[in-house]
C-alpha cells in the first residue's frame, strides 16, 4: 500500500478538488468512515470546509451507528435534496461502507488510523487477509489520520 504525505488543507483542498472533478451538479453526497480510532467528524468538517472554500454548498452531518437505509433515506437524502438541489452533503459516522448503506455515496472517504504502520505496508505485500473486508475496497479514498495535521493518502492497490 503506498501513500503520499502531505499538510491537512493541501489534502482536504485536494480531496475536494478530486471529488469535483467527477461530481459537479445537483445534489451529492459524501461518506465518511473509518476505523474505530480515527476521527471521523475533524475529517468530514475538513472536507466540507475545503468544498466550501472552492464555492460549493456544502453541508454536515452525523448518522449513528444504528442507521438503517430507510432512516437514512427519510431523515437524511431525502430532506437534503429538497432543500439543497445543487448542495453536496458531508456525512460522518460509522458503518457508512457497509454493504445495505454504500449505494447512497457518490463518494466516499476510509479513514485508517494506526502510527505503526509502514508507509509501504499493505495486505498484498504481507499476503494477509483484510480483516475488514469491503469496507476498504469500495471507498472512493483511503487515508490514516494517525498524524492529524499530516494525514496520509494510502493506495490500496497491488501496483
Amino acid at each position: 500500500m503506498g501513500s503520499t504525505t502531505t499538510d491537512r488543507a493541501s489534502f482536504f483542498d485536494g480531496l475536494a478538488a478530486e471529488f469535483l472533478q467527477h461530481y459537479t451538479r445537483g445534489p451529492r453526497f459524501i461518506a465518511v468512515t473509518g476505523v474505530a480510532g480515527a476521527d471521523l467528524p475533524a475529517a468530514a468538517d475538513a472536507l466540507a470546509e475545503a468544498l466550501r472554500a472552492s464555492g460549493q454548498e456544502a453541508e454536515r452531518t452525523h448518522a449513528t451507528a444504528h442507521v438503517t437505509p430507510d432512516g437514512l433515506r427519510s431523515d437524511v437524502v431525502t430532506p437534503f435534496r429538497t432543500a439543497s438541489p445543487e448542495g453536496i452533503l458531508v456525512v460522518d459516522g460509522p458503518g457508512l461502507l457497509g454493504e445495505t448503506l454504500r449505494g447512497f455515496w457518490n463518494f466516499s472517504v476510509w479513514i485508517e488510523h494506526d502510527p505503526e504502520r509502514d508507509a509501504d505496508w499493505s495486505f498484498v505485500a504481507t499476503g494477509r487477509k483484510d480483516p475488514l473486508g469491503a469496507p476498504r475496497e469500495v471507498a472512493s479514498v483511503l487515508f490514516d489520520d494517525a498524524d492529524p495535521e499530516r494525514p496520509r493518502r494510502l493506495f490500496a492497490d497491488s501496483c
